[in-house]
């Protein structure tokens, strides 16, 4: 890892606070981390998981969702450092990738938002401490994470803010009482891999405490820029800072205070040709270069940058008060993001569009009050409000000569724009600033009607209101890329909405439960904010509604060292938000409109065995026929045939001579979403002398063929692909130290998490780009944990 200039006040703050984690521990606490010896029986069964998915702390076995928890130390021993990493726990659960981290997402049961748009959020939410975050690509990496809770299905009645399609929670550890402790996480690999972690607890009296969190992450990237020095495009820094205080001045009140920081020096997303066509322009520049396009290919030849930061930031406070068997608890939050990221939009040395890109900044604060009433009685609620504020600014930028190769040109660089001279500079910027405001009342109530049968039920009362300022204008020096006009707009766009759950939930004894629930979701209006043709153009997004019916049984078996859960469920989304062509357009432009209607319906299934105390086996599998019911505007592959032709494609009416055209997807599967996924882990533990413990883990995940585009082009499937990653260490019996050696991906089994053809089809047409995962590649290292 280079060292350039002088530490950031960051990166110094984290050295700082590695060596507070160090030294605030004394060798006592060794001692009082030894777990003592426990009865065969309790050794053997599965621990209990206690998770909050109804802003209750319950037995994940006992609520009714469709919910996957893990605790903080199964991530770690699966090297799980990013939240794109959490289909190895989850098969339901994928990442999207796009062209930026901010359009990049997580999808569940095969729904998810891809967008460029600042205007448009998330269908599945990520929440960290209750919190919801308004840019989920935020979270650039995970540390002293205490559980991960995965909510499948709409989630938008008890977290509000945009959960249509499912929600992840992050939990953290909160400091604690009474305890001064460190822990020192060191780790190198293949291909550059650094992770540095330190976290300190320092009680604070008898009654409060406080914890210190510090991160490094760093690693090579995978892409090579050999036409500069071979540069790499993707590698990627993160450095974080979190300090947190717990005080508990009286037995009935908790007041926890948190503020962090994070820097990420990465750019998200760099691509490398898969296919070219010969005679044009990124054939004739991978020849000069000696690159071989195709699927295995990790060099790109070009002139335009690709860069990459952000900063995020925030803080938080919340009190938790018992008013006698009632818990009043209050959620205060304000968080800050700013990024950018540009790129080299032709991926070529010809200077077309050599910086392709945006930047944006994102401030926003919600309060949460909420009463949650105790468990066990015969009538059982939450209740609570929610407001939400937040203002988005960002910019779109494409920047370029517009000039090309073609075989007309035999190699010769030409100007596109007829009447263009050669260098003429070309650029489109445009500005959007959107002020959000949300406001909300929910509840759930939960009657137990007999001893074994429940009913659940709960509802959320939504009051949306967005603005939209839109602002495109010529930049000096440089002249309007063909199709782009000044425009200046304001726009405003309001929606009052109520989603609700209801369903039984019947225990057949202590372990097997069964519950069947329906459920309309919802995500909020928006905007699309990327093309305007003038001031009349309507930029609003209505609401995406969703309607969920699932059924599903959680059960234990032998004295619980076994457990078997699952469900099955069907969704149709209306109004699905998507980016599309815009057929108005004599340019090739998108815009995000409500594309109409998909259905998804699927088979969820996961196990957790341990036939011994030293064993423990988990498994999961997730079958999803995910299907677009009603989807115009999608612009046809390069080849597919015309109306004239027998085929589905209509010319664009902007554009009738036009080699590319539009139908309608109805009935072809939605994009980036595999049928089939199942993933397995075995992990082993035993005691190899008095004084070590030696530990073996090895996981498998496997997905089927996935098309990553919504017009079934046969040039964008990724084929089926599995991917095999392991442990090998020791440790103390009291886990005081550890050491081991780790494997992801060890097949090296390079796969594309994106396909794509080019921006252009004229310009290169039937060719295609790639994007690649960094896990798409295979590290192997060794890992030290040392706590004192």
């Amino acid at each position: 890892m280079n060292v350039k200039g002088r530490l950031s006040p960051l990166r110094a703050s984290l050295l700082a606070s590695c060596a507070c984690a160090a030294v605030s521990a004394g060798p006592e606490q060794a001692l009082a981390q030894a777990v003592a010896p426990a009865s065969s029986q309790e050794a053997v069964a599965i621990d209990e998981i206690m998770v909050t998915a109804q802003k209750r702390a319950e037995n994940v076995q006992d609520v009714p969702l469709a919910i996957t928890a893990a605790r903080g130390e199964a991530l770690e021993a699966l090297n799980i450092t990013q939240p794109q990493q959490l289909s190895l726990i989850d098969p339901s659960v994928r990442f999207k990738q796009s062209l930026s981290s901010s359009a990049s997402g997580l999808t569940i049961r095969g729904v998810g938002t891809s967008s460029f748009s600042a205007g448009i959020e998330q269908s599945i939410s990520t929440v960290v401490d209750g919190v919801v975050l308004a840019d989920p690509a935020s979270l650039a990496t995970l540390a002293d994470v205490e559980r991960v809770e995965i909510l499948r299905g709409p989630q938008g009645m008890l977290f509000g803010k945009n959960a249509s399609a499912g929600l992840v929670h992050f939990i953290t550890n909160r400091p604690r009482l009474g305890e001064d402790s460190g822990q020192l996480h060191l780790q190198f690999g293949e291909r550059g891999e650094q992770i540095l972690r330190a976290i300190g607890n320092v009680a604070v009296g008898d009654d409060a405490a406080l914890r210190i969190v510090a991160t490094h992450n760093a690693r090579d990237g995978l892409i090579r820029n050999v036409a500069k020095d071979n540069a790499q495009t993707d590698p990627q820094d993160v450095s974080t800072l979190t300090l947190k205080f717990l005080w508990r001045p009286r037995d009935d009140l908790n007041i926890y205070l948190a503020a962090d920081r994070t820097e990420n020096q990465a750019f998200c997303c760099a691509s490398t040709w898969r296919k070219v066509t010969p005679g044009y322009a990124p054939a004739v520049i991978n020849a000069r270069y000696g690159i071989v396009a195709g699927p295995k290919n990790l060099d790109v030849a070009a002139n335009g940058p690709f860069d990459g930061k952000s900063t995020a930031q925030g803080a938080q406070a919340q009190i938790d008060y018992e008013l006698g068997d009632l818990t009043l608890t209050s959620i205060s939050a304000y968080r800050s993001v700013k990024r950018s990221g540009f790129y080299d939009g032709d991926l070529t040395t010809v200077s077309y569009v050599d910086v392709n890109g945006g930047a944006g900044k994102t401030d926003w604060w919600s309060q949460e009050l909420r009463l949650t009433s105790p468990i066990g009685e015969r009538f059982d609620y939450v209740a609570g409000l929610y407001l939400y504020r937040s203002k988005a600014s960002s910019l779109i930028r494409q920047r370029g000569q517009l000039s090309w190769i073609t075989p007309l040109t035999n190699g010769a660089v030409v100007p596109i724009v007829p009447g263009a001279p050669l260098g003429t500079v070309f650029e489109t910027t445009t500005y959007n600033d959107i002020n959000s405001k949300s406001m909300a009342a929910f509840g759930q109530v939960g009657l137990h009607i007999t001893q074994k049968l429940d009913l659940i039920a709960g509802a959320r009362l939504t009051r949306d209101e967005l603005s939209l300022d839109y602002h495109r204008a010529q930049t000096p020096g440089a002249v309007f890329i063909p199709g782009s006009v000044a425009v200046t707009l304001h726009q405003d766009v309001d929606n009052t909405n109520v989603s609700w759950r209801v369903g039984p939930r019947y225990n057949f004894s202590d372990d097997i439960m069964a519950y069947a629930t329906v459920s309309r979701g919802y995500k909020g209006p928006g905007f699309s904010g990327l093309s305007a043709a003038n001031t009349l153009a309507d930029q609003t997004v209505q609401p995406e509604i969703p309607t969920s019916y699932e059924a599903g049984i959680k059960a234990a078996f032998l004295d619980r060292r076994l457990i078997v859960n699952a469900n099955v469920y069907s969704t149709v989304v209306k109004d699905f938000q998507a980016q599309v062509s815009d057929l108005s357009s004599a340019t090739y432009s998108s815009r995000i409109t409500n594309a109409g209607k998909i259905k998804t319906r699927g088979i969820e299934a996961n196990l957790m065995a341990r036939p011994t105390a030293d064993l423990t086996l988990t498994a999961g599998v997730a079958y999803t026929h995910a299907r677009y019911a009603d989807f115009n505007g999608v612009q046809c592959y390069f080849g597919q045939p015309k109306i004239a032709q027998g085929g589905p494609c209509s010319a664009p009416p902007a554009n009738p001579s036009s080699i590319d055209g539009f139908f309608n997807a109805a009935g072809l599967p939605l994009a980036g979403v595999p049928e089939w996924v199942y993933g397995a882990t075995l992990a082993y533990e035993r005691q190899v002398t008095p004084g070590l413990r030696g530990f073996f883990q090895a996981n498998w995940n496997w997905q089927s063929d996935v098309n990553y585009a919504a017009n079934g082009d046969p040039g964008s499937v990724q084929k089926a692909y599995g991917l095999l990653g392991g442990r090998l260490g020791v440790s103390a019996p009291d886990k005081a130290w550890s050491v081991a050696l780790y494997a992801s991906n060890l097949l090296d089994k390079r796969y594309a998490a994106q396909i794509t053809p080019s921006p252009v089809t004229a310009l290169n047409p039937g060719g295609y780009v790639q994007y690649f995962s960094p896990d798409s590649a295979r590290r192997v290292g060794v890992s030290l944990d040392v706590a004192f």
